[in-house]
């Protein structure tokens, strides 16, 4: 009799998991595309747009499409993509993840830096590249396969190569385009005027000294390396966002070169330069959307 009685039950919660079963597969199709922001020390947290809210991470969580990653004085993250890439927050930075996609070009996403310091650890799928973009307000930076370093403070943007192949990394300024290999720099002022320079060990203290790793390895190890230490406000470097008026900034120019009104200057170094170099008569200032040869 008991059986009987149960037995409609029985049928009922069948039912109900047929139901729920279809609605089960876009949570894993989701899950494929998770896009995970790891506290790693400090105040980290996460906002659906500018001006909204800020939700703290405790631990990691799921980083919706189109939302920014934020950190505060002293604080450091890492954001893990789906196909084992990794970026490494420094402090005081805001970046907006677009969504992950896997396209004919590669598995890649965009991400938009408003400010800060970070590496990217880019992973090259075997026998393709990735397709992954680093945007600031002056500069695109499309990465392929690589580990290098991203600063923008005081509007003025420095791209480093820690480890990187001859098709790794395209910088767009303007109407130009350069590439970059290992050791090699480049800083984009406020108004778009480019330098190269070597990535030296003062460039690398500074980056350090934010919160991001500055190692040439591969992996979660890497990219946390050292992360652990205080990072506290860099004073060394931002001689590129002094000369340009800026103040206040910790990563600012971290190549340490100066765009100064009305000329450019940049060390002399013995490293290869970028591809094309960079020179104070090809200057483009980009302002409002549209750019112009000066």
């Amino acid at each position: 009799m008991l059986h009987r009685r149960l037995r409609p039950y029985a049928i009922i919660a069948l039912l109900s998991v047929l139901a729920i079963a279809p609605s089960l597969q876009p949570m894993a199709a989701r899950a494929a595309s998770d896009k995970l922001l790891q506290r790693l020390k400090g105040v980290v947290g996460y906002q659906a747009a500018d001006g909204a809210p800020l939700t703290l991470v405790v631990a990691r969580l799921s980083l919706p499409d189109d939302y920014l990653a934020v950190t505060r004085t002293r604080a450091a993250a890492l954001l893990a993509l789906p196909d084992s890439s990794l970026v490494s927050l420094g402090e005081n930075t805001r970046v907006q993840v677009g969504a992950f996609n896997r396209t004919a070009d590669g598995p890649g996403a965009t991400i938009t830096v408003n400010g800060g310091t970070l590496r990217f650890d880019i992973r090259r799928p075997k026998g393709a590249t990735a397709n992954y973009h680093f945007a600031t307000p002056t500069t695109q930076v499309a990465v392929r396969g690589t580990i290098g370093l991203i600063s923008l403070a005081g509007g003025n943007t420095t791209i480093a190569c820690l480890v990187c192949a001859a098709d790794s990394i395209t910088v767009t300024v303007g109407t130009q385009t350069f590439t970059i290999l290992t050791g090699q720099l480049l800083s984009v002022s406020a108004t778009g005027a480019v330098v190269s320079g070597a990535l030296s060990t003062s460039v690398l203290g500074t980056f350090s000294s934010a919160g991001v790793s500055t190692s040439t390895a591969t992996g979660t190890a890497a990219a946390t390396a050292g992360v652990t230490s205080a990072a506290g406000a860099s004073t060394s470097g931002v001689a590129g966002a002094a000369a340009a008026g800026t103040t206040g900034a910790t990563t600012a120019a971290a190549a340490g070169a100066a765009v100064a009104a009305g000329g450019v200057a940049a060390a002399v170094s013995n490293a290869a330069a970028p591809t094309p170099q960079p020179t104070p008569s090809a200057v483009f200032s980009v302002s409002a959307g549209a750019r112009s040869r000066r």
